[in-house]
């Protein structure tokens, strides 16, 4: 192992309560960077979702349940009765306690534990300096905090999942039962939490596959075998309890324009960060040689789920969305973390030892950077604000109009009030606009990521009042809010 601090090679106890304090310091660091502003932002509407599924836990399709957990739980803590939350009633729900810091700080939690959880997991597989390097750079990953400050389950299934990941690598090395059961366990909760997790069985076989290549033992015991057909045959099985008794469900998501494989390219380059992706790149073609079990296998663990995401984007019913790859953020960092761990090596005994730190800090320093247009505002819809202007400056005989989820409106949220159009009349064309017959306010995400600028005719034919949009490369998430008065010409914005 390489300690990260220059602690004497014989003193073995120094080097561990180095290494435990460094690891504490890098969780603290995340815990600081993950509740900061955790309620600051607009709910994103799948939040909504969640607070639905949270107030029927028990009933509906079994997978996802385990990944609402987290959620319920926080809401619990902050005193929010849960049964008395109807979840069809959403303009409600903000006068019975939801709000968006308790729906979030279960996953939020769950997000700072994964610092110590995939450090002390992977401690054995990366070795102590690669381990601090990997949980520094996840404990500032723009990526992470985002998804450790959204009330959904990416966080749980990104630990479970990457657990799961490590765990197998570990069994097979050690040839130990017990880590085989973890990884099997890991791997159904990963399931549980959102089912997309089903493809870790790629890197495994991929794994399997490459030792078979390069013929060297695979190294999982009878044992192992069995309890990672079984893991696997367990999530397979809820898989098709939950087609055949929810199929209206998966019809729905089936329904849903999901993203394209040039998107989910794009979002790989974006998500990871391109300084990230350079340094992993770096990291695969230094080691593979010298570590290629290890090398091999983060490598496709980074790269497989991603390219199986991007082909089953051309299957008509299929719904496929960036978020999914989120699952192999991990397995970037830790390539890009043995790499810097190696350059760090190469200079330990020279003069310009110090310059071993600068590559670490290059990846850190540009992770933090894009940290800091996070925290503006979080890359979340505006949708507060825009409701709030509404709702200031709405007169009586006015109606309201939002583009959002025929399923969960957000307008009902925020406004706290049913007295909202249908999703179904708001005025996608000209002539749905002109049936309008009351002054209507129209609130709308402007951009789509998948369909560019939406209902031009809304520029021309209703006033632009405010709009609201975030500091990111593209404005897909920004929010316009428009005025219509029927019969009269559109006016300048004010």
């Amino acid at each position: 192992m390489n300690p990260l601090m220059n602690a004497p090679e014989n003193d073995n106890q120094t080097r561990i309560k180095l290494f435990w304090l460094a690891l504490l310091m890098l969780t603290l660091l995340a815990a600081g960077m993950r509740l900061y502003r955790l309620g600051g932002f607009s709910f994103w509407e799948d939040e909504l979702y969640t607070v639905r599924s949270v107030s029927s836990l028990g009933q509906g399709q079994f997978s996802k349940q385990f990944g609402h957990l987290p959620s319920a739980l926080g809401m619990i803590a902050d005193g929010v009765d849960l049964d008395r939350i109807n979840p069809d009633n959403v303009s409600q729900w903000k006068s019975l306690g939801v709000r968006e810091w308790n729906v979030r700080i279960g996953p939020c939690l769950v997000g700072i534990l994964t610092i110590p959880l995939l450090g002390i997991a992977g401690r054995r597989l990366l070795g102590d300096r690669a381990t601090l390097i990997a949980a520094l750079i996840l404990a500032v990953s723009p990526w992470h905090i985002f998804w450790s400050q959204a009330g959904r389950f990416y966080a749980l299934q990104f630990l479970c999942y990457n657990l799961a990941l490590v765990w197998f690598l570990r069994c097979c090395r050690e040839r130990s039962t017990r880590l085989a059961a973890l990884s099997a366990i890991a791997l159904v909760l990963a399931y549980l939490a959102q089912p997309p997790a089903l493809l870790i069985c790629l890197v495994l076989a991929g794994d399997v596959l490459g030792c078979l290549i390069r013929r060297e033992p695979i190294g999982l015991t009878k044992t192992g075998w069995v309890l990672g057909i079984a893991a696997v045959a367990l999530c397979l099985g809820v898989q098709i309890y939950d087609a055949k008794h929810a199929p209206d469900q998966w019809a729905y998501w089936g329904s849903l324009r999901g993203h394209t494989w040039k998107i989910l390219a794009a979002s790989m380059v974006l998500r990871n960060h391109p300084v990230l992706i350079a340094a992993a790149g770096l990291g695969f073609l230094g080691l593979i040689r010298k570590q290629p079990r290890l090398t091999w296998y983060l490598g496709i663990a980074a790269v497989l789920p991603v390219l199986a995401l991007m082909a089953l984007s051309f299957k008509e019913g299929t719904y496929v969305h960036e978020r999914y790859c989120f699952i192999v953020h991990y397995a970037w960092i830790a390539l890009a973390s043995l790499g810097l761990a190696a350059v760090w090596d190469a200079v330990a005994e020279h003069p310009i030892a110090p310059l071993g730190a600068l590559a670490t800090a290059a990846v850190v320093v540009a992770l933090l950077w894009t940290d800091l247009g996070y925290y503006r505002d979080g890359y979340r819809r505006r949708w507060s604000e825009a409701f709030a202007y509404v709702a200031q400056h709405r007169q009586p005989g006015e109606d309201v109009a939002c583009y959002s989820s025929n399923r969960t409106p957000i307008a009902r949220y925020y406004l706290q009030t049913d007295d909202v159009l249908d999703f179904a009349a708001f005025p996608t064309s000209p002539k749905k606009l002109a049936e309008l017959k009351r002054p209507t306010w129209l609130v709308v995400p402007a951009v789509s990521a998948t369909r560019g600028e939406m209902f031009e005719h809304l520029n021309t034919d209703t006033d632009l009042k405010r709009y609201y949009d975030l500091r990111v490369l593209q404005p897909f998430a920004s929010i316009r809010v428009y005025y219509y008065t029927p019969n009269n010409p559109p006016h300048t914005a004010d």
